[in-house]
């Protein structure tokens, strides 16, 4: 494993459907924009003007330089400064005359204020990031000291500038009683170029509700970033760094990063990803790979292992599959199986960790004269082109799958109880986006009941309700490849510890 350093990285798939509109070349680099469009260096230079405002803040040169002089109040020398590296990241900054348990407190949305966690503080200078403030914002904030009162700040912060590049996204719809109470943030991954699965200049990034980007890091040299998550325990981010589609080689270079919003701490090297990737609860990693052999292999391997574990193969645990290329991936620990979806036979099968053994499967893959292919109910519910396998908390089966909506094709949610005793998915729910994304696509079972559906190629988010009511609609009004989408209640527990 690499230990990296925190630095500004480049943030940056696989299956074109024939009945899509998306006529890229997987994998293709050739980038017919103009040269600004890619590999456009990261924004360390302070020179940013907020829109609407005249302040013009260059450089950081409203830093904390330590205590100036006796306070003549019990907080005093407030200031503040930007991260080095991730300009939506600000620090404030103080000298404290008295101990006491104090946090920060900022707004940049009328009548809003947000809060750090609080600390006890002894005398001298003190430091605390600030989260959440989306680029190219200007913040008011104050430091509070229980007991004792509340100190504003002299200025106001002002983030950087949103980095060059990064898609922008409207929302067309947002019904807030309605919609997950906890999902206040949304991490999701987007390439910058137009154009379906094509290559690019990918993104990881974290929104707010408003389209507004809090955080985003750019993956480098036209690699794919499209599985972006969040760890099992909350505590950082991983983002995958896929070679795969850029540079042909199998994915050997392809990696996995483990970062804190603040810091980067590992790159996780993961040969032969070109999809999904999933953490397990052992802290170990699994992911399909095109670099084992068998076809495609199912691998796994843990933070001190020297090698990758190859669990499963097409080839000879699948042997009746054809073609073997993956595009999803998901870990269910009540029955440590796997999850694993393939676009080459649109068809899902569930393998058992332990065994490696094929358990059961759905779709175009014809029976071995086993029994463990399973039919639809009705037959018409048989998806295609699925992507975003899951199951629910429920132990329903979830997928984003294209269907018939009259002549035309729409990208659609659909759930399946899965009924092992008569070899059956029984449809039991289906939520019709009314667009057609050509590739790629994403769905999650939210705990409110509702549903997150990221409809890939079509550069749109949508959240529905049970009876399938959209209360949240955020549109890229382009071709930008979504990846891989999770809501975050609290970005605190994703600050460096």
């Amino acid at each position: 494993m690499r230990i990296l350093p925190f630095l500004p990285l480049l943030l940056l798939p696989a299956c074109t459907d024939p009945r899509g509109d998306d006529t890229d070349t997987p994998g293709d680099t050739t980038d017919s924009h103009p040269p600004d469009d890619t590999h456009i260096p990261d924004d360390t230079t302070d020179t940013r003007t907020h829109t609407g405002d005249t302040q013009t803040h260059t450089g950081d040169t409203r830093t904390h330089t330590g205590d100036t002089g006796p306070c003549d109040d019990a907080v005093c020398d407030l200031s503040w400064r930007l991260h080095d590296g991730m300009q939506s990241l600000a620090y404030a900054a103080w000298t404290q005359a008295v101990p006491g348990t104090v946090h920060v407190e900022y707004s940049f949305d009328s009548g809003v204020w947000l809060s750090s966690p609080s600390f006890d503080a002894e005398e001298g200078p003190q430091e605390q990031i600030l989260v959440g403030i989306p680029f190219a914002t200007e913040a008011t904030w104050r430091v509070v000291v229980d007991e004792v009162g509340t100190f504003d700040a002299p200025d106001d912060i002002l983030t950087g500038a949103v980095p060059s590049g990064l898609p922008l996204c409207t929302v067309t719809i947002a019904r807030e009683s309605e919609w997950l109470p906890t999902g206040h943030y949304l991490l999701t991954s987007i390439n910058q170029r137009e154009g379906g699965w094509t290559g690019g200049t990918y993104w990881t990034f974290i929104m707010d509700r408003q389209c507004r980007v809090v955080w985003a890091r750019r993956a480098p040299d036209s690699h794919w970033t499209l599985f972006a998550s969040v760890s099992l325990d909350r505590s950082f981010l991983m983002w995958d760094e896929a070679t795969y589609w850029s540079d042909w080689d199998s994915g050997a270079g392809s990696s996995i990063h483990k970062t804190w919003l603040d810091e980067e701490f590992e790159e996780f090297p993961a040969p032969g990803l070109h999809h999904t990737f999933v953490e397990l609860p052992d802290g170990n990693i699994a992911w399909g790979s095109q670099y084992h052999g068998g076809e495609e292999s199912l691998v796994e391997r843990g933070p001190k292992d020297a090698d990758e574990t190859i669990l499963w193969t097409c080839a000879d645990d699948w042997p009746s599959s054809g073609r073997c290329e993956s595009n999803g991936l998901f870990y269910r620990a009540s029955t440590d199986s796997f999850l694993y979806s393939f676009y080459t036979n649109n068809s899902i099968v569930e393998v058992d960790r332990a065994t490696g053994r094929s358990q059961w499967w759905a779709g175009e893959v014809r029976d071995d004269g086993t029994g463990r292919q399973y039919d639809f109910d009705p037959s018409t519910s048989q998806f295609s082109w699925q992507h975003g396998v899951s199951y629910t908390g429920s132990g329903t089966l979830l997928v984003s799958t294209e269907g018939r909506a009259g002549a035309s094709y729409h990208t659609f949610v659909r759930e399946y109880t899965v009924d092992h005793a008569n070899g059956l998915l029984r449809n039991v729910w289906s939520f019709d986006s009314g667009v057609f994304a050509s590739t790629n696509g994403d769905a999650w079972r939210l705990s409110n009941g509702n549903t997150l559906h990221v409809l890939g190629a079509a550069g749109m988010i949508m959240e529905a309700d049970p009876e399938g009511d959209v209360v949240w609609f955020v549109d890229y009004h382009a071709q930008k490849l979504l990846g891989r989408g999770e809501f975050i209640e609290d970005l605190w527990s994703l600050v460096k510890p």
